[in-house]
């Protein structure tokens, strides 16, 4: 902290730079250099403190940069810690044989917590979800099973709720629930050409195997989901890329789901079926979409958050992924107003939190989730009860 110059007898003196809850004119601290005469220096420690006091070290918002640690395969364990080196965000992977495990933890900027489980083992998948507040009571809790009993039926477990599938060995399966029989002709939902990653339509034709790959792509999910998905979506459309890409969108009134064949997790599919969910007037299209997500609640909460959150986190490595829920850059993300901006930005949150929550595939999970969860907790639990009632 004390440097001398040149053997004299002054101590150069840099005051420290912290963050800040205070306001935003208390945010930085001057870090010009000060310099002290020796029987000024004993007073540099009590300054010193005195600035850790009055900018906050222990601010929520204070945290390290992501670690990274190898787990097996495309997977890495990350960690993040605040000024103390406690965990905030804990994201690892365990293999033992076929069986693969993630546990996800993340502890907010409000004290709260969520723990996630994944289990998946050959045929069988099974999540626990768990939110506490910050004095350790649960505030909500999810439970999902599947088990593949052959190729041609499976059952799936949600909250207590039994959902029996069958027909997966063919294009038309049945999910049964409480008595009550869904048929579901997934081949009627495939549109026979594909569409560019541009959203744009193309003469070529879907192939046999692009075909089986979007129908699989909903066999393997729950049966609650399956069901949800049939009520929402229209058409099942292979992108013509080979880029990672999913996009949910209604082209005249068609509710049109559309993935690459890089798609192979249940999160993208169920973030997609998000979008679908979120758009409460089908017939709207771009701006005249009517969203559950433009709710008052839910986006007042929300600029609270994301206000706290650009005040006052000053780490980078944690704001770039936190941009596709705040998009406060909106002129180069192609947006006209930061209120149009914000109104993707709310139906981006509802559909990410709606994979997290409800996403039973051990992957690698993108930091974004994490950060959501720690530095947007009030918003993210107003999803969390909205998909309580959906699923």
């Amino acid at each position: 902290m004390f440097k001398s110059i040149d053997n004299s007898n002054y101590v150069q003196y840099s005051k420290p730079v912290f963050d800040s809850q205070a306001s935003d004119t208390e945010n930085v601290v001057d870090s010009n250099i000060q310099t002290d005469t020796p029987k000024e220096t004993t007073n540099l420690i009590m300054r010193y403190l005195e600035n850790q006091a009055k900018n906050n070290i222990s601010s929520p918002y204070n945290v390290s940069n992501p670690i990274w640690t190898p787990a097996f395969d495309n997977c890495e364990n990350v960690k993040v810690l605040d000024a103390q080196g406690n965990v905030v965000q804990n994201v690892e992977f365990k293999k033992d044989g076929n069986k693969l495990t993630e546990e996800i933890f993340v502890k907010s900027i409000n004290g709260s917590t969520v723990n996630k489980t994944i289990v998946n083992d050959g045929n069988k998948k099974s999540m626990e979800l768990i939110f506490r507040n910050k004095k350790g009571e649960i505030t909500g809790q999810e439970n999902r099973t599947y088990e593949k009993l052959d190729d041609d039926r499976a059952i799936s477990v949600h909250n207590g709720k039994t959902y029996k599938i069958s027909g997966l060995s063919g294009d038309v399966i049945t999910v049964e629930h409480n008595s009550q029989k869904k048929v579901i002709d997934l081949a009627k939902k495939i549109q026979p050409t594909l569409d560019t990653i541009e959203n744009e339509p193309t003469q070529k034709q879907i192939s046999q195997e692009q075909r089986e790959f979007l129908i699989n792509s909903i066999k393997k999910l729950s049966g609650d989901i399956i069901m949800k998905f049939d009520e929402e979506i229209d058409q099942m459309v292979m992108l013509d890329t080979d880029e990672y890409e999913g996009f949910y969108r209604n082209d005249n009134g068609v509710r049109k789901f559309k993935i690459s064949q890089k798609v192979k997790d249940d999160m993208t599919v169920i973030h997609e079926l998000g979008h679908a969910i979120n758009c409460i007037n089908s017939e709207g299209n771009g701006d005249n979409r009517v969203l559950w997500s433009n709710n008052e609640e839910f986006a007042k909460i929300r600029e609270v958050e994301m206000n706290n959150f650009k005040n006052h986190c000053k780490n980078d490595s944690i704001k770039k992924p936190m941009e596709k829920f705040i998009f406060d850059d909106f002129a180069k993300k192609g947006f006209t107003t930061y209120a149009v901006a914000q109104k993707d930005a709310r139906d981006e949150e509802f559909a990410e939190m709606t994979g997290f929550i409800n996403c039973m595939d051990v992957d690698w999970i993108n930091e974004r989730v994490p950060c959501l969860l720690q530095f947007m907790p009030d918003s993210t639990q107003i999803v969390y009860k909205k998909n309580q009632e959906l699923f």
